[in-house]
């Protein structure tokens, strides 16, 4: 259950914020159709939205070669995690607990961000208390499948437009065991495409909807607040 637990007033008005009060733990995995396609933007935003308007603890999760989110770290926890390092290293080996070794990260507007995540390093992850865990799982291939598959929510993020609507049916053969399940799925295009997201809907027998344009991933602006309760499931299409 999601209830009011405190108010914030922010100009002339008083915004009231919903806490979790459950412990579980909610995963949701953002694959784009084709390299480009905004995965790390919508994380960002997604991730941003849980810490700073749900009062969440949120991580995001970087789980591609690219390493976008490592361009985003602070100087000053950088040095932290060289400190920490070499502190481990220090260590002999007969007492240093590689099992408690932390993942390199850093906090952002309330959010732990894990750039270049290894997948196996997920389960311990979930037992670190977070309330959503937030996959940037790139563009479609193998292994980012196979990660995207173990989410509570499945985030699919693509274009419609003329050259590059084939990603989309790419994508539709790769899950098509899949994606009848209805629940649990989002499927997402960017503003501004061509081709009629309802005929492209009916041929698919599933429900799209359009990113809106966000300025600014770390600040998200009311209107889009629907949006993102849309992609956390308290409401529905």
């Amino acid at each position: 259950m999601f209830r009011p637990s405190y108010r914030r007033k922010e100009g002339d008005g008083i915004f009231y914020f919903d806490r979790n009060e459950t412990k579980a733990h909610i995963t949701i995995g953002i694959l784009g159709c084709h390299p480009g396609a905004g995965v790390t933007q919508l994380a960002i935003s997604l991730s941003t939205y849980c810490a700073s308007r749900r009062r969440l603890r949120t991580a995001c999760l970087e789980l591609h070669k690219r390493s976008e989110l490592a361009r985003l770290i602070p100087e000053s926890a950088l040095a932290a995690s060289i400190h920490r390092h070499a502190l481990q290293c220090s260590k002999t080996a007969d007492t240093a607990d590689t099992s408690k070794a932390e993942f390199f990260h850093f906090r952002l507007h309330g959010v732990d961000y894990y750039p270049n995540l290894a997948p196996d390093a997920v389960p311990r992850l979930l037992n670190m208390g977070y309330d959503y865990l937030i996959l940037d799982l790139g563009s479609l291939n193998e292994s980012a499948a196979a990660e995207f598959l173990r989410c509570d929510r499945k985030i699919v993020l693509g274009s419609l437009a003329l050259w590059k609507a084939w990603s989309y049916e790419e994508f539709f053969k790769q899950f098509d065991s899949f994606t009848n399940l209805g629940e649990g799925y989002h499927y997402l295009v960017q503003m501004g495409t061509f081709q009629n997201h309802s005929v492209f809907s009916r041929q698919h027998s599933i429900s799209m909807q359009e990113v809106p344009f966000i300025k600014n991933p770390f600040h998200i602006e009311k209107e889009h607040f629907l949006f993102f309760d849309i992609l956390l499931s308290f409401y529905s299409l």
